[in-house]
């Protein structure tokens, strides 16, 4: 399948999507009025293409048409923890969380409890992409798509690839339904 985006195709290759993707069913447009926010271009390829997935067994990455209404309305105040630990410790916890302008906005999880999403900055589809870490320093963020990122991390551009390398200890690089 040819996507829209160059990226997409990138990573197609370097990992396949699911054999039997999992997607919402609810319309973009509804999704993004129940939200208050369109997702940028790049993620909705993305999920038609992979839906609801894990990349090995590390990072899972979400459908949003998935939610429930009761989950979707309390979507701002899933950083609430975050606030909190930026209330007490603002050098640590510098950055602004969404619904607040050019708040982090999650758009996926690993398993060590770090968040992956966007800095709400500009139009979407100029949205940079950062990682919120568990237990690290927060690393700047990086003007790229949400595929340009995961393409960057699944090619062991961005972080050591060699927990992707079959018969070695830790994840095959594969990508599973979520």
């Amino acid at each position: 399948m040819a996507y829209k985006f160059a990226p997409l195709d990138h990573l197609v290759a370097l990992v396949p999507p699911p054999s039997s993707p999992r997607f919402g069913t609810r319309a973009w447009g509804d999704l993004f009025a129940d939200i208050g926010i369109r997702l940028p271009d790049d993620y909705v390829a993305f999920i038609e293409g992979y839906g609801s997935c894990q990349f090995a067994r590390w990072l899972g990455i979400g459908d949003m048409r998935l939610l429930s209404e009761e989950d979707r309305a309390r979507l701002p105040q899933e950083m609430d923890y975050y606030r909190e630990c930026r209330d007490d410790a603002p050098e640590e916890y510098s950055l602004a969380m969404w619904p607040e302008p050019g708040g982090f906005f999650s758009w996926g999880s690993t398993i060590d409890g770090d968040s992956v999403g966007w800095l709400t900055l500009g139009e979407p589809e100029e949205w940079p992409v950062i990682v919120v870490p568990h237990d690290s320093d927060q690393e700047p963020p990086i003007a790229e798509t949400m595929t340009e990122w995961l393409v960057g991390w699944a090619s062991g551009n961005r972080y050591d690839s060699s927990g992707f390398m079959e018969g070695t200890e830790g994840h095959p690089l594969v990508c599973e339904r979520w």
